[in-house]
């Protein structure tokens, strides 16, 4: 922490200002390094005493899972929930929660496509109620640091729950059941974002892999999503950055289109491209990412996340974040050279 601390002091710098600015002014101090989507480091959470699957129910350890990425790699955002099945079990869906890492799976869906209709209880079933209580946590230990709540967004929700694959097969045989389903499911996800707003959150990530453009084409993503993303971001009172795996420049468009402060991209999309598609449309949606979890973070040097930092500053990124969710057993220390990769660009 001493080397976070330090340069926190040195530029008079609140973590929680500076990227609200980035994402919505783009009148930051200096450019943020955050740590959504959620950061899970076995590493870290061993320093904290807190393992899965225990760290997706217990609020407190789910506040030390959320803390670890800034208290011990200096990461300037905590993030809460972690796993993509957190709408589906509070939906009604049976969840298994492993022991070894964040993900989970569905093993039962107690609806169908034709007869879903979202739980008017949603946002008090499963894991909510310990998401509450360890966003409080971190709220009262945490003055400046930024709190982002994760949630998934409607097709991905809806895959969770049902099988992406016979999702997709509805939408060629039946796309008005599916639209159906769809609008049902941003409703109870409009409510998750209302209590995000008044937790008090700093600002919201919403994944959307399931709208990959490999998996729902462009001219589909606008039909079936947009108008469902721009209720939910509507709906925000805080800065929104939406994540879609992959190559997603064929659906940057659609992304920028939607109300969202932010979109997240992989390292599969070069920020060259990113920024040419934000010019073209004249958007305000600013670019984050697009650091390789699976190459760089995983298995290269410190040197090498520096220099794949380096050239995402020199890109113009407005916020340097993960390409998608770190993997457990990266090393702390290539994660660490984030933020020393930026502080050095800043000359901090």
């Amino acid at each position: 922490m001493d080397f976070q601390k330090y340069y926190v002091i040195k530029m008079d710098l609140n973590l929680k200002d500076n990227l609200i600015a980035a994402l919505t002014t783009e009148d930051n101090e200096i450019t943020p390094v955050g740590s959504f989507p959620a950061t899970c480091m076995i590493e870290l959470m061993e320093k904290e005493g807190v393992s899965w699957p225990k760290g997706h129910t217990d609020a407190e350890d789910m506040a030390k899972i959320a803390a670890s990425a800034y208290e011990h790699v200096g990461l300037e955002s905590m993030v809460l929930p972690f796993d993509l099945c957190f709408e589906a079990e509070a939906l009604g869906c049976e969840v298994l929660l492993t022991d070894h890492d964040n993900s989970s799976q569905t093993t039962n869906c107690p609806f169908t496509i034709d007869d879903f209709e979202a739980d008017p209880d949603f946002i008090h079933n499963a894991r909510f109620p310990a998401m509450i209580e360890a966003t409080k946590i971190l709220q009262d230990k945490y003055d400046d640091v930024p709190i982002v709540g994760a949630m998934s967004g409607p097709i991905t929700v809806l895959g969770q729950c049902l099988g992406i694959e016979g999702v997709l097969k509805d939408v060629n045989t039946k796309v008005n059941t599916v639209e159906d389903a769809l609008d049902e499911m941003t409703m109870a996800l409009t409510e998750q974002v209302e209590l995000y707003n008044e937790l008090g959150m700093d600002a919201i990530v919403l994944y959307e892999p399931n709208g990959a453009p490999e998996l729902l084409a462009p001219p589909l993503f606008e039909r079936l999503l947009n108008p469902l993303h721009e209720e939910l971001t509507d709906a925000s009172d805080i800065p929104m950055v939406l994540h879609v795996c992959g190559n997603s420049l064929p659906q940057l468009e659609n992304m920028m289109s939607c109300g969202y402060q932010g979109v997240s991209i992989a390292d599969d999309v070069n920020l060259d491209d990113a920024q040419a598609t934000r010019e073209k449309l004249g958007s305000d949606t600013v670019v984050c990412g697009n650091i390789s979890v699976t190459d760089t973070l995983f298995m290269k040097s410190p040197a090498d996340v520096k220099a794949e930092v380096t050239t995402a500053l020199e890109k113009n990124v407005n916020v340097v974040l993960p390409a998608c969710m770190i993997a457990p057993l990266s090393p702390a220390q290539n994660v660490r050279a984030m933020i020393e990769a930026r502080n050095e660009y800043f000359g901090i």
